[in-house]
């Protein structure tokens, strides 16, 4: 008996082992990488008269354009104005610190709103003080550098690092000298300088003018004091 229990207990089915339920097949889409070289601006405007650079393009050789600028020469670029400078408000009555010089910014798109891939602008607007009369009648006539947001323009100017005015940026920033603007008067697109800069033609011609008075009325001098010591 005690044999035949034992028998019955070896006899005894395994239950089966449950089957792994199967999970339907799903297919993800990820979406394709973006481009980023569609995103960027070509190097330079090839297309243009001027063939100027964008911000981009300007940047990728840093290194040597930035000794470029260092060394005096200029260069042409294109962009949008994305930010103007405009010093606060000093309430009446109140003492505040002066604020900074003129500048504004601009990107490669009309859409960049960061400052990482755009440029500082310097040196482009030289207030004249009121009660200085002279020199507000010898501008008078000159058509101003004026700028608005979002428009796009063609700057000439000095690619540096640090500026003559105090301004500095890693990435490099713009000294500016000109502009393609329109002349109020004759309607004709033509490189405008700031009224006022040291680099206007008109301050350089002014310049000239006064070094060659100045080395003529030495001549005279000398040649006056060479004629009282010969006789």
């Amino acid at each position: 008996m005690l044999a035949l229990a034992l028998g019955a207990c070896a006899e005894k089915p395994q239950q089966a082992a449950p089957e792994e339920e199967k999970l339907p097949d799903i297919k993800v889409e990820l979406p394709a990488a973006p481009n980023f070289d569609e995103a960027r601006a070509p190097v330079r405007y090839e297309d243009e008269a001027d063939k100027p650079y964008s911000i981009y393009g300007l940047r990728k050789d840093i290194d040597d354009n930035l000794k470029l600028g260092e060394a005096g020469e200029e260069t042409i670029v294109k962009g949008f104005v994305q930010e103007i400078y405009v010093p606060p408000v000093c309430p009446e009555g109140e003492l505040c610190p002066p604020g900074k010089q003129p500048h504004f910014w601009i990107a490669d798109s009309a859409d960049d709103k960061g400052k990482k891939r755009a440029m500082m602008v310097v040196n482009y607007y030289f207030p004249i003080p009121e009660w200085d009369e002279d020199t507000q009648k010898m501008w008078e006539e000159e058509p101003l550098v004026v700028v608005e947001l979002g428009k796009e323009y063609v700057i000439k100017g000095k690619f540096k690092r640090f500026s003559d005015s105090g301004f500095a940026h890693d990435n490099g920033l713009l000294e500016f000298v000109s502009y393609k603007g329109t002349d109020p008067e004759t309607g004709e697109t033509k490189w405008i300088a700031p009224p006022n800069s040291d680099w206007h033609p008109k301050t350089v011609a002014a310049t000239e003018a006064q070094n060659a008075e100045m080395q003529e009325r030495m001549a005279k001098e000398a040649e006056a004091l060479k004629k009282k010591k010969g006789g």
